[in-house]
Order: structure tokens, then sequence, then C-alpha cells
């Protein structure tokens, strides 16, 4: 493939020696029991997917470099394309088994094409809406132009690789560094992007069970303070101590009010009641009406609940 005078070399057929596969050569059965030498393969899967357009050409690019993959990896290979039935899928789906018998391909579609195809799993969804499992999948392929989402991001195996088309513009700078970028036009791009283990825990933090987990540390920091807010107390002298009070005061109830937007989430349902009686200790306690005993009994009590939340 050329881009303004630079070649990238797509996939490498040409010596079988290196081919680190099931496949021991590069021997493929058509249909019939005919065998071909994969350049065979690879040429009249090109003439069937490529059409002329920009998407076509995304397809071709795509195609080239699973085949490329699947002749360096031997494992068994798990493969998902989301969107209508296209040429490409065709062509995955005939060549994905001669890899590996057990290799898997699933077609996430609005609707079943025309013709059998028995290596592939059809699954069904209206409006291509459907639950992916997380780390399921070594290849996902998405046949329209989009972002992919964080569910098909999750989906994906560490180390494995999602292909999607996007406008320039639209591709934000963290998936760019993580992508092989092919350009299709001035405008659109082929995106190769590589699932790394660090980009999945990034991925996970913007997920609702994510944002979840960090407002749920984040009022548990702000509770792990007490312990040294107690200690202060006590050694201080009273001007300084009642300001150590005074700022503990308002983190907790910046947290409570965190609290009170995650509370339904939690498993616990006296937290949120037991997070309300901590912050009216520490009340009386600068008000001279509580006690520093009580303020560490409830400390206790709160640090339980979080524990079952």
């Amino acid at each position: 493939m050329e881009d303004g005078g630079q070649f990238s070399l797509l996939v490498d057929i040409r010596t079988p020696s290196e081919n680190r596969s099931r496949v021991h050569s590069h021997q493929f059965k058509e249909k019939g029991g005919v065998e071909f030498p994969l350049t065979e393969i690879v040429k009249e899967a090109t003439k069937n997917i490529f059409k002329k357009t920009p998407e076509s050409l995304a397809h071709v690019v795509t195609y080239f470099r699973i085949v490329a993959r699947l002749l360096k990896k031997p494992q068994i290979h798990s493969m998902l394309c989301i969107g209508n039935w296209s040429p490409l899928d065709e062509s995955l789906a005939e060549i994905l088994p001669q890899f590996n018998p057990v290799n898997k391909f699933y077609c996430l579609s609005e609707m079943r094409p025309l013709g059998k195809f028995p290596s592939v799993n059809f699954i069904f969804a209206e409006g291509g809406e459907f639950p992916l499992p997380e780390n399921k999948f070594d290849t996902i392929i998405l046949s329209e132009r989009q972002i992919p989402s964080l569910e098909m991001l999750l989906a994906v195996k560490d180390y494995g690789k999602i292909y999607f088309t996007a406008l320039n513009s639209s591709i934000e700078e963290s998936l760019q560094s993580l992508s092989k970028i092919f350009p299709l036009t001035a405008e659109l791009s082929l995106l190769e992007l590589e699932i790394l283990p660090h980009f999945r825990q990034e991925i996970k933090r913007h997920t609702p069970a994510g944002i979840l987990e960090n407002k749920k540390s984040e009022i548990i920091q702000v509770v792990s303070t007490l312990p040294d807010v107690i200690e202060k107390f006590r050694t201080l002298p009273r001007k300084k101590r009642t300001a150590v009070l005074d700022e503990c005061i308002s983190e907790i109830s910046r947290a409570e009010k965190i609290l009170a937007e995650i509370f339904p989430e939690l498993h616990s349902d006296t937290i949120k009641f037991n997070f309300n009686v901590m912050k009216e200790t520490l009340i009386d306690l600068r008000l001279d009406n509580g006690s520093l005993s009580r303020v560490d009994r409830q400390y206790k009590i709160l640090t339980q609940d979080f524990e079952q939340a």
C-alpha cells in the first residue's frame, strides 16, 4: 500500500517457512476439496472485496492485515464482525477455519445473508445492539464507519485488534497513538487499534462500573483520613484542632454528596445513614457536645459498611 511515496507491506506470503500458524504450508482447500496456493486465494478475495470505493479499500486492507496476523498466530482465533454482511465477511469466513478448524467467527447483524455459512455464528440484534462479553475476541471488525464504543474495545482480548474506519477529525489522540493508520482519502482512514493492557485499564475507568468504583474510592479516601484527624484532635492546641475539624467536616460533606449519587448502586442499605451520623458526630465534637470515642466508634461502623458496599 502506497501513501505519499511511503510503502507499507500489508501481508507477506512469499516465505512459507516463516508461517507460524497451524497451517503448515501455504496450500488451502477451496470448496470441493481443490487445493490452491494462498496467493491465489488472496487474489480472488481481493477481486470480490474491492469495488473501487474507500470503504471497499478499507475492507481489502483489513483482509490483508488479518491474513498476515493469522499466519503468525498459532493460537485459536476468535473473530467478530459488527454490521451488515459484506464480501469481507464472506472471504474471512472461508479462510479462517483453514488456519485452525476450531477458530470461531461471529457476525453481529440485523439480518442474515443469503447462502449457507456453517463456519459463522450469526447473532441477530435490532439496531445492532447486543451485550458483548468482555475479553472475548482476538479481532473485531466494524463494517460501518464509526468510532468503537467502550463496550467494543473491552470485548477485545489483551493485544487483540479492532479495525474501523473513521473521519480523521473524529479520531481521538489516544486512539491514534495506539493504532496503525492507513489513509484511504484525505479525510478518511482505516485504523488497526491494538488493545494493550494499560489501555484496557484506562478504558475501564470510563465505563459505568469504572465511574462507580472511582467515586467509591474517592469517598473511601476521605473516610480513611479520619484516624489522623482524631489523633490531631488529641494532640493539637484547641485553635489548631478546630481548624482541622472544620476542614474534615467540609470534606465529609463533599463526600456525602458523591455518596448520594452512587447510593442506589451500592450493596449496603445502611451506609448513607451511617455516613450522615459520622458527619453529625464530627459537628458535635466541633461544638464541644461530642466525644472522640463516639467518632472512633462511628468510623469503625462506616469502614465495615464500605467493605460490604
